[in-house]
């Protein structure tokens, strides 16, 4: 996704909620100069909450100068500076009308004056894979024992030689 919106970094956050309301959970974060996975801090509502609102209002915010922007300067001092982003682009993606996380870009090392065809190919990145991480967010893994094969002829195990060799 870093590649492809052409940014220094992109992740993928999902809203989850807390006693002190919603937060943003980072699920991945990628920086394309580095090459690595990154870790973030969660984003509460309580201390981001403009950001939150203008994103679940919205649907997106497309921010070329996100350290004076009205919904991200709110995140300067905990996120924004001491990561040196400078731009951020983001795009909420939902799920059955739900707004359940974002998609984001982030811009470190200098500004990026984002264009409408990044916009929408977000847009479009958000709608074919958000179905689909939601799925694998809330798949549980079935540890319950069960049988070697089903019952079904084409999955029936057969064995057509003996497991031990005859004596000669």
């Amino acid at each position: 996704m870093a590649a492809l919106i052409d940014t220094s970094r992109a992740g993928v956050w999902m809203f989850a909620d807390s006693p002190e309301g919603k937060v943003l959970h980072c699920v991945a974060l990628y920086d394309r100069g580095r090459d690595v996975m990154l870790r973030a801090p969660d984003l509460y509502q309580v201390d981001v909450g403009v950001y939150i609102d203008e994103l679940l209002r919205e649907g997106f915010i497309l921010a070329p100068d996100a350290r004076t922007h009205p919904a991200t300067a709110i995140c300067n001092a905990g996120y924004l500076i001491p990561n040196d982003i400078h731009s951020v682009l983001e795009v909420g993606f939902s799920v059955n009308g739900v707004v359940c996380g974002t998609f984001s870009c982030e811009q470190t090392g200098g500004r990026q004056e984002w264009t409408q065809r990044q916009l929408q190919l977000l847009r479009h990145i958000g709608s074919r894979a958000s179905l689909a991480l939601m799925n694998a967010a809330a798949a549980q893994i079935d540890t319950a024992p069960g049988a070697l094969w089903e019952p079904s002829s084409p999955n029936r195990l057969t064995m057509s030689a003996p497991l031990e060799p005859k004596d000669p």
